[in-house]
């Protein structure tokens, strides 16, 4: 029997050994094929990812060449999501869900390509596609989604009403008319266009802004006429040419600004092309063109400069130069690799090498983002806003709510200036309202990393692009990231004074500055703006703009001074004018409602009686409040002789200390308009009379911004002082801030060969006053207090 049981025991070791032996087989095996399916997966991942960059990169480097632009694919997407995901080690671009719907959405592909069919359809408009389209024929030129009024907006998101029909502008030149004229329609509902309507008058012929069938037509008609007659001069004494020019070309860089009200010109500056940084390598000829009408073939010159005097036509310069009386200096050939304009890095004049330097510091989020994207609608820790995109004026804020209390229904840019100095034409005329350019579509793709840091997410701007008569995407072109600002937001050491040691304390706390931006750059031409809406923790909203990119640049005789600026190219005889860069910007502010009031706490001086030295005198500071009754009354031209607060208020809502909820408009970057009021140009930029107007908000003064006031500052189609000409009251109104800020900039060296933003920031800040019972910030968790 122990034999038996032996050999029993025996015999179910062995077994159970054999089936251990197939399961741990069959484990393996299994884990295998799931580590093999893993990595076929990850290396698809990877190869879909890598694709999706490439897309993108190819995307940025698009160009386009005045006919209808070569497109490549793209996923179709609401929003381009991180490029770096926390959840995602391998920093996979993750799925994409599908956006709620908002009334601030902009206008999609889609709807552009439907409204565009639509309005080609109607026979009285006789709409032709840009492609089949000349100067004499009825075009589109513009689209953008237009707001419906802001009370059936406000019933639709506080009060539950159904969203209101969404409605698009669709601005079309209408050469084909006699006289042509510039019309606009207003075309709806989306996404299913029904009807059209005209809105406002129709717009004069000469205050459009420039297409590609006007550069044409000057191209053909005037600059190559006027350069293949100079050519031999051209060539022998600058090196560069327009015809047939290969790598050695002229551009002429052309805007509109008429010389009076009513009159088409236009100025066409020379440049050295094909060389980095050409704006700074301009070349001492201008023209300029008149442009009245829709024959290109008509056009002509009205003035040409060369050589820093004025001429009728090309043959008087010919005959000048034959017979010994104009003398043209000859200019040294620009360097055949990098220039004084190159962005290239530069070696050190003290030693060492840049390559060894250590990289720079990064971010990173330890627990993933803080905020999330649904389409437009941004959602962060105690903040909400949606993201919107104007062709006209570019990125905006909307329903700017804090605790779920809206603060702003609206922020953004209302205008942008500058203007400049010199004793040329390139000088004189070099004015210019940015609009007139569609801000809008000049918000190219960002550099990841770069203009925004690694953990950024990423909107996509799309608009209609007049050139090709097609929508098109600008990838990327703006972004959103938290960022640490590096300074505290609120801290204190409360010092032990009755302590033996004087480092003693009772406690100490510290809030660190972590903010959410929003980012978007406009470049214009020479100039990028970047322009940041900033998020804080302590319910503070402050709009920045910074400036950096290329000076604008003049000829001067070389070897002379100027009263206007300073030489930066004194062999090539290259001068940066001084100018000044003006900001308007939108600030609708609800507070506790649109029913809100404006004052001004004014710092006044008092001088009283001495309780402490009877006979001699106390001054002081006290306030007074000064409640602004009109919109006359609330034109404010900054004083530094006079400190105030500029403070918007809810008289219905109260705090807990029983004062009246409010927010107050503070900026550190008021400047002062030297132009005189009424003057010429002024006339264009009549908001950047005073640095802040508190209005009544209307719909139809929606921004001052207009895409027809650079041909024509001088009567402007819209006109700032007509905003606050009827002087309407406004106590317990819905008010609207209108605030200016700028800078005036004298380019030096250090602004060779890009000036930089440090000491060239302008914020606005919006700062609750008296709205909270306490500071808001006190409930944020990334506080700390230290006690011993």
């Amino acid at each position: 029997m122990a034999a038996m049981h032996e050999r029993t025991k025996s015999y179910l070791r062995g077994r159970f050994w054999i089936w251990s032996t197939i399961g741990l087989s069959f484990l393996s095996l299994t884990l295998l094929i799931a580590l093999v399916a893993v990595g076929e997966k990850w290396r698809e991942l990877e190869e879909n990812q890598q694709q999706l960059i490439h897309r993108s990169r190819r995307s940025s480097a698009e160009t386009e060449v005045g006919k209808r632009t070569k497109r490549t694919t793209h996923w179709n997407v609401p929003h381009l999501r991180s490029y770096w995901n926390y959840r995602n080690y391998w920093n996979i671009l993750p799925k994409y869900e599908l956006s709620t719907p908002s009334i601030f959405d902009s206008l999609t592909n889609e709807e552009m390509l439907k409204i565009q069919r639509f309005m080609q359809q109607q026979p009285e408009l006789n709409l032709k596609p840009v492609s089949e389209a000349s100067m004499s024929d009825n075009y589109i030129f513009l689209m953008e989604a237009v707001l419906p009024p802001k009370s059936e907006v406000l019933d639709h998101l506080d009060r539950g009403q159904p969203m209101p029909a969404r409605r698009a502008r669709v601005t079309c030149f209408m050469g084909a008319k006699n006289p042509p004229v510039v019309e606009e329609f207003l075309v709806s509902p989306l996404p299913r266009v029904a009807r059209y309507e005209r809105v406002g008058s129709t717009i004069s012929f000469h205050a459009r802004p420039i297409d590609g069938f006007e550069s044409n037509g000057m191209d053909e008609y005037i600059f190559k006429p006027i350069t293949e007659k100079m050519f031999p001069i051209l060539k022998k004494y600058y090196g560069y040419w327009y015809h047939n020019c290969t790598n050695r070309c002229i551009y002429f860089d052309t805007s509109a600004r008429g010389l009076r009200a009513g009159d088409r010109q236009v100025h066409a500056s020379a440049y050295r092309y094909g060389i980095d940084g050409y704006y700074i390598w301009p070349l001492p000829l201008q023209i300029v063109v008149n442009t009245n009408g829709n024959n290109p073939a008509a056009y002509s010159v009205t003035r040409l400069y060369f050589e820093h005097q004025s001429y009728s036509n090309v043959d008087e310069i010919l005959d000048a130069y034959n017979s010994g009386q104009l003398k043209v200096t000859k200019l040294p050939p620009p360097p055949t690799g990098p220039t004084y304009g190159s962005p290239e890095k530069r070696r050190l004049h003290y030693g060492g090498d840049y390559r060894r330097r250590k990289r720079i510091p990064k971010q990173f989020e330890p627990d993933g983002k803080r905020y999330t994207v649904d389409g437009r609608r941004v959602k962060y820790l105690d903040w909400e806003f949606n993201v919107r995109f104007r062709a006209l004026t570019g990125i905006q804020i909307m329903d700017v709510r804090f605790r779920g209390e809206r603060i702003a229904y609206e922020i953004g840019i209302g205008e942008i200036a500058v203007y400049y100095s010199g004793r040329e034409p390139t000088g004189i005329l070099a004015n210019f309202l940015d609009s007139g350019f569609v801000l809008g579509r000049l918000h190219f793709p960002l550099l990841k990393g770069y203009d925004c840091p690694n953990n950024a997410m990423y909107f996509d701007n799309t608009f209609y692009n007049p050139s090709g008569g097609r929508p098109h995407t600008h990838r990327s072109a703006v972004c959103l990231f938290e960022h640490n600002t590096g300074i505290p937001v609120r801290r204190h050491y409360l010092r032990d004074y009755t302590g033996p040691d004087i480092s003693s304390f009772n406690y100490q706390f510290s809030l660190p500055g972590t903010v959410l931006i929003l980012r978007g750059i406009i470049t214009l031409f020479n100039y990028d703006y970047v322009l940041d809406y900033v998020f804080h923790p302590n319910g503070v909203i402050e709009t920045k703009v910074s400036s950096t990119g290329y000076v604008f640049s003049i000829t001067n005789p070389k070897g002379e001074s100027s009263p206007y600026g300073y030489n930066i190219n004194t062999e090539n005889g290259i001068l940066a004018p001084l100018h000044h860069h003006m900001f308007n910007f939108k600030v609708d502010l609800d507070i506790g409602g649109i029913r809100n009031r404006f004052e001004t706490w004014d710092l006044k001086l008092e001088s009283l009686p001495n309780p402490l030295a009877p006979g001699d005198r106390w001054i002081q500071k006290r306030l007074e409040r000064n409640l602004r009754r009109n919109e006359q009354d609330a034109l404010i031209k900054y004083n530094f002789d006079e400190p105030k607060y500029y403070v918007m208020y809810n008289a219905g809502a109260n705090n807990s200390l029983g004062y009246p909820r409010g927010y107050r408009i503070y900026s550190n970057g008021f400047s002062k308009k030297m132009l005189p009021d009424g003057w010429s140009f002024e006339n264009g930029i009549s908001w950047a009379r005073q640095q802040v107007a508190v209005l009544k908000q209307k719909d139809s003064e929606d921004t001052t911004a207009s895409l027809f006031n650079q041909a024509d500052p001088y009567n402007p189609t819209r006109n700032f002082a007509d905003f606050h000409g009827d002087n309407e009251s406004i106590v317990d109104q819905d008010l609207v801030a209108w605030v200016t800020v700028g800078i005036h900039h004298i380019p030096v060296a250090e602004d060779i060969p890009v000036t930089t933003t440090p000491g060239k920031e302008l914020s606005i800040f919006l700062t609750p006053l008296n709205y909270y019972d306490e500071d808001p910030s006190m409930t944020s968790c990334d506080a700390t207090v230290v006690r011993p």
